[in-house]
């Protein structure tokens, strides 16, 4: 079958953490896609495989000036044409912000443009009243909003998107690629995967596990991440003196190979101060696919990815005393991981295979050509 091509638009193309958008766009059935967006960004590049790439950073000399005139609806004629070339029927933009760079491209090529919200682009406090008149610009503008879960469903209504344009759906994980044995270490041990700052609420762990230590004293907690909070949180474990290991930035590769060794799954999000919140967690269905048990807190669209009390347990948020007990529940009873993570597996496959999942989107796409 010939496939017809849809624009996949990000302003960078691609960070290395957005391994979800490079899946989407391999698996979709209908289209091919064309990477496509205004800088680069190689350290998730090579996830993107042969498809096309076409970065506006890639044909001009001045990229901030490119920029400023992509806003205003004056584009790179080498760009565009190349796109040309490839008949696009459709753009797809992920976040917000990327909707709104992208509506330039829509109003040239007179093609249909749908946009994700992921979380933070949606439920972030702005202070400033131009971009609310932006964001309420593009909602007139922009022919379909898709939200990741119910959760940022909400969110979007309730900053001005009409609920005709609206719809949820899960992106999805490539379910084959996490098929892994379990091969759980000997001695217990919990995992953290995420950005080291407010919303991941890695602090609230390290203070469970301050508590856990004391009746797991061989307990290992691995955290995988880098970001602003990393010295606040290093310096918690020393004063306290726990078996905390940091390692940085790891490729998902890697990130797969700990969760097969893992006891429990910890990823204690909150919302932030600023209003940031997890939109779905992409981690967690990773997680649930190599039958890991999840312990996290009730927070934003968390409650979707994971099931309680059949996948996963969850405590309201900045509830330490419960956290610390969850994971304590786990660590006793090989049974009961098993059983979670099965079935963690089992709601995965059903809800969140992204080639499932591909295949409703083209349905999304063709309902607005």
């Amino acid at each position: 079958m010939n496939k017809e091509s849809a624009i996949i638009f990000r302003k960078q193309i691609l960070p290395y953490s957005e391994t979800f958008i490079a899946a989407q766009g391999k698996f979709l059935k209908k289209y091919s896609p064309l990477f496509t967006g205004l800088t680069n960004n190689n350290t998730g590049r090579e996830m993107l495989g042969e498809a096309p790439c076409f970065v506006l950073e890639d044909y001009t000399k001045n990229l901030q000036v490119s920029k400023f005139l992509n806003r205003r609806g004056i584009l790179n004629k080498n760009w565009l044409n190349d796109i040309k070339q490839h008949s696009p029927k459709i753009i797809h933009a992920h976040f917000l912000k990327d909707g709104m760079d992208a509506l330039a491209l829509k109003e040239k090529l007179s093609i249909p443009l749908i946009t994700t919200l992921h979380g933070h682009d949606i439920t972030k406090k702005e202070k400033k009243s131009i971009f609310s008149k932006s964001r309420a610009h593009f909602f007139q503008q922009v022919d379909k909003v898709i939200a990741v879960s119910d959760y940022i469903y909400k969110h979007a209504v309730n900053n001005g998107c009409p609920e005709d344009k609206l719809v949820t759906h899960f992106i999805g994980i490539d379910v084959e690629k996490f098929d892994k044995p379990r091969d759980e270490t000997t001695s217990p041990t919990l995992l953290f995967v995420g950005r080291l700052v407010e919303k991941k609420g890695c602090i609230y762990l390290l203070r469970a596990m301050k508590t856990l230590s004391t009746k797991y004293p061989e307990l290992k907690l691995t955290i995988v991440g880098e970001g602003n909070l990393y010295h606040e949180l290093h310096h918690f474990v020393a004063t306290n003196k726990l078996n905390v290991e940091f390692v940085g930035r790891e490729t998902a590769e890697q990130i797969r190979d700990r969760l097969t060794k893992a006891w429990v799954f910890v990823a204690p999000s909150i919302t932030a101060n600023n209003g940031d919140a997890e939109g779905l967690g992409m981690v967690f269905l990773e997680a649930q696919a190599l039958k890991v048990p999840i312990v996290s807190f009730r927070s934003g669209g968390i409650t979707q990815a994971i099931e309680h009390e059949k996948t996963g347990l969850l405590c309201d948020e900045k509830d330490i005393s419960s956290l610390s007990e969850y994971i304590a529940y786990f660590l006793n009873s090989e049974t009961e991981r098993i059983k979670t993570g099965s079935q963690g597996r089992q709601r995965v496959e059903k809800y969140f295979d992204v080639r499932k999942q591909c295949g409703l989107l083209d349905n999304i796409y063709d309902s607005i050509r």
